[in-house]
């Protein structure tokens, strides 16, 4: 008779037969052991990503509603508050309904966005040691967002204080720690097929959650939360001047490859700094957008400026599908015209980007939520120079395309074939 072992991972069946011959069963190595160290972590930082995502667009959508009604529909002063403007006396029947609303709004806004980085670290130990890793990544992400309190011996009393937060940092490291830790026990425990049950709901979760409390505790809210304060401190020292230092090196690594390795990089430091609340997202948000906007503005003006085209004729439609591709937060429309003339192109929508991440920041734009799309616009504070920076960065990029190969082709060093 067969004997079938299920896997308390995955859930699948490994038969053994006891008639099959005695070679030894080929299994297919995994892919990401082929990998890189980096290209599997970034796999699975990628995963807790993209799942965490639509927290932050629920609870953004819903805050903004919280904001919108009392402070624009309303006219609330925007120094009161939501339940000072109740209190008031001023705001009566379906106005004080409102107020209740909003008052609802952001309290449950609120709460979404507290569950992003439990939920980012829970599937990012998921995507590394399955579904048993989950609910520990979910526990090491609320513990990095509400750390244990520490006890301590003051003037002769035992007293608890609260740490300061590890926060995304906290739960990127005990997410990798988890997963992996999950993943080794389920590799090395073996049990029968009549304790698998005990393994997968008891044993292996109990020993998980044992591990993260002891790892949040004496290790990672320790280093995580003096790094944080080290980093607030810094940017807090440096004022104007080192947040407009780090628009520069976010907006620049934004663009420079279009959702590559660089890009992808500096998006995961600008997340962890924005859902920390230590500096906004204005500047990625708009890096996103400049590139493939001011492109396709190249593509619709260069003969109002110089008297001629100075793209190929395959280049014109997919301008015009650039700037699309840009109202809905993709950079990667740029892409077919990197690729024809890096040396030019690249370097012209990355100062674009830099002009207007910094002019956006200038003007007065705050942006927390990391969403370039048209239609995250509105929970822009100050849209108006939210707007004004992504039109100054394309005007930037696509003047400077235009003028450069316009020079080339006066020199004689390219050839358009738009002209004839």
């Amino acid at each position: 008779m067969a004997i079938t072992k299920r896997s308390a991972l995955t859930g699948q069946a490994e038969n053994k037969n006891a008639g099959s011959s005695n070679k030894p069963v080929q299994q297919k190595p995994e892919i990401q052991e082929k990998k890189g160290i980096w290209d599997t972590l970034s796999r699975h930082v990628m995963t807790g990503i993209s799942n965490m995502i639509p927290f932050l667009i629920m609870g953004g959508l819903i805050l903004a509603f919280s904001q919108l009604i009392p402070y624009v529909i309303l006219s609330v002063d925007p120094s009161i508050g939501i339940l000072d403007a109740m209190n008031s006396g001023v705001y009566e029947g379906f106005n004080l309904f409102l107020l209740k609303f909003s008052e609802l709004c952001a309290n449950f806004g609120g709460t979404l966005f507290g569950f992003a980085i439990p939920m980012f670290a829970a599937f990012m130990a998921n995507s590394i040691g399955g579904k048993l890793a989950f609910p520990a990544g979910f526990i090491g992400g609320l513990m990095a967002t509400k750390p244990t309190a520490v006890v301590s011996l003051v003037d002769g009393t035992w007293t608890a204080s609260s740490p300061v937060a590890s926060t995304f940092l906290g739960a990127l490291i005990i997410a990798i720690a988890a997963g992996y830790f999950v993943k080794f026990l389920n590799q090395k425990i073996k049990v029968s097929h009549n304790m698998l049950a005990f393994k997968s709901t008891f044993l292996i979760p109990m020993l998980a959650a044992v591990f993260v409390m002891l790892g949040m505790h004496l290790v990672v809210t320790p280093l995580g939360g003096m790094l944080n304060s080290l980093i607030k401190s810094g940017l807090s020292a440096a004022g104007k001047a080192g947040s407009y230092g780090y628009t520069i090196a976010l907006s620049a690594a934004t663009a420079i490859d279009l959702g590559g390795p660089i890009n992808k990089a500096a998006g995961f430091v600008a997340l962890g700094f924005t859902t920390d609340k230590v500096l906004p997202i204005t500047a990625r948000v708009v890096a996103i957008v400049v590139p493939s906007f001011g492109l396709g503005l190249a593509t619709l003006i260069d003969r109002l400026v110089v008297k001629r085209h100075v793209f190929d004729k395959q280049f014109y439609p997919q301008g015009k599908t650039a700037m699309f591709l840009a109202l809905m937060g993709i950079s990667e429309g740029a892409i077919p015209f990197a690729l024809e003339m890096p040396k030019v192109i690249i370097p012209s929508y990355m100062i674009g980007a830099i002009c207007g991440s910094l002019s956006a920041t200038m003007f007065g734009a705050v942006q927390w939520f990391p969403e370039s799309a048209v239609w995250a616009w509105p929970l822009c504070q100050n849209i108006p120079a939210y707007i004004a920076g992504i039109v100054v960065g394309a005007v930037v990029t696509a003047l400077l395309v235009i003028f450069i190969r316009n020079n080339m082709i006066l020199k004689g060093r390219l050839t358009v074939d738009s002209n004839d």
